[in-house]
């Protein structure tokens, strides 16, 4: 399967996709929000740009790869066709299990480390000014130019912008980044193959890079999105330990469920003891 980049497709092929999938319709998860219509009739919008890039590129795009209605609509639209989205009614259940695996996952850290900031953004996690490459360090620079090769997408991003962090101990200065599955991509194995070789992580490098070749996530909205998301992922891993920060300790969503944890797993023991090591307590 093909990296999905929507800058391959034209007209043309979203008319043979259409034709395509109007002839023999192939099974599907029902679409819920973003449709295009023609002759009257609502087609699944991201289906028909998944058929699109069949018939433009031979390959079909990892279905994780294609996310966000509102980006399937609007490339539909760039193309010259009539696309909705139909925002859906809130529930307030949605991402009700993320939510619940997050605060299960700050609860655990709370009564082992102390107090833990959540979201919190610091002078020193920028943003550089993309604008101008010559004012981006050299080792970022060495990154940025690694996660554009991918698919020759620039990186696009607010000069200055503060990232926000997952989880922060502001006793032992300690960034955690609770990666959910949108950030295992590409671009972003790309950049962790280009780190400094004496560049500090709190996470298994190697096992990044694997998780990125097999989930092969992607986000179309906006179209830069997965390279964006790995050059912040980024700034945070190389920047912090020069700014005096102890090593980004990260964790993958899908090894612990936490809210389930009534007992501590070895998994989770193992992440624990991570934190454990980097703050010097054993």
């Amino acid at each position: 399967m093909a990296i999905f980049d929507p800058r391959k497709l034209r007209a043309e092929h979203v008319v043979a996709a259409i034709k395509e999938y109007r002839s023999a319709p192939p099974k599907h998860r029902p679409a819920r929000s973003a449709f295009l219509l023609v002759e009257g009739k609502r087609l699944p919008a991201k289906q028909i740009i998944c058929l699109a890039f069949l018939c433009a590129t031979g390959e079909l795009p990892r279905s994780e790869q294609l996310t966000g209605g509102r980006a399937s609509v609007q490339l539909l639209r760039c193309l010259g066709f009539d696309a909705i989205y139909e925002k859906r009614q809130k529930t307030g259940n949605r991402n009700k299990v993320k939510n619940a695996r997050r605060e299960a996952f700050r609860q655990v850290l709370a009564s082992r480390f102390g107090v833990i900031n959540i979201e919190e953004r610091f002078a020193v996690l920028r943003v550089p000014d993309l604008s101008s490459r010559n004012s981006v360090a050299s080792d970022l620079m060495s990154i940025l130019s690694a996660i554009e090769s991918v698919r020759q997408m620039p990186v696009r991003g607010k000069s200055n912008h503060r990232l926000c962090c997952d989880f922060y101990l502001p006793d032992h200065r300690l960034i955690i980044e609770f990666d959910e599955r949108q950030h295992f991509t590409l671009p972003r194995a790309a950049s962790l193959r280009a780190y400094p070789t004496d560049s500090q992580a709190g996470f298994d490098r190697e096992r990044w890079i694997a998780l990125c070749q097999e989930i092969q996530a992607g986000d179309n909205s906006p179209v830069y999105r997965d390279e964006q998301r790995a050059f912040y992922d980024a700034i945070r891993d190389i920047v912090a330990p020069q700014m005096g920060f102890k090593p980004v300790v990260r964790v993958f969503e899908g090894d612990v469920l936490w809210e389930r944890e009534s007992t501590l797993s070895d998994a989770a023991k193992s992440i624990l003891h991570t934190i454990e090591s980097l703050i010097g307590r054993t």
